[in-house]
C-alpha cells in the first residue's frame, strides 16, 4: 500500500510549505526526494508534481539540515539510513504477525 494519496505542483509546494525553490531544487538533485513525473519531458522544475511520500521525507529532510545543522549530502544518507529502517521495521511487523499465527496455530491443532 502506498502513502501516494494525491500530488501537488513544485510552486504550490514551495508556496504552502514556505520552501524556498532552490532548495526544493537541491533537495532533489541530492535525491532525496524525487518528483513523481520526473522524466525528461517534465525536466523543468516549475512541471515537477511531489506525492504525499515524497513531501513526507522533504520534510524531514527540511528538519535534518534546519535541527542538525549538517549539509544536504549528509541529509541525504540520513533519509536513506531512514528509509531503510521503515522497510526493515514493516518487514519485522510482517514476520512478527505471522510467526504470532504459527504458534497459535501450533498450540492449538485442529
Amino acid at each position: 500500500m502506498s502513502d501516494s494519496l494525491f500530488s501537488i505542483s513544485f510552486n504550490e509546494l514551495c508556496q504552502l510549505e514556505g520552501i524556498d525553490s532552490d532548495v526544493v531544487i537541491e533537495i532533489v538533485e541530492y535525491g532525496i526526494v524525487r518528483p513523481a513525473n520526473l522524466s525528461r519531458e517534465t525536466s523543468e522544475s516549475d512541471q515537477w508534481l511531489f506525492d504525499t511520500t515524497s513531501i513526507r521525507w522533504l520534510k524531514k529532510a527540511l528538519r535534518l539540515h534546519r535541527d542538525l545543522e549538517i549539509d544536504w549530502l549528509a541529509v541525504a544518507m540520513v533519509v536513506d539510513l531512514m528509509r531503510e529502517n521503515e522497510i526493515l521495521q514493516k518487514e519485522n511487523d510482517t514476520y512478527q504477525r505471522q510467526l504470532a499465527r504459527f504458534i497459535k496455530d501450533a498450540a492449538h491443532p485442529e
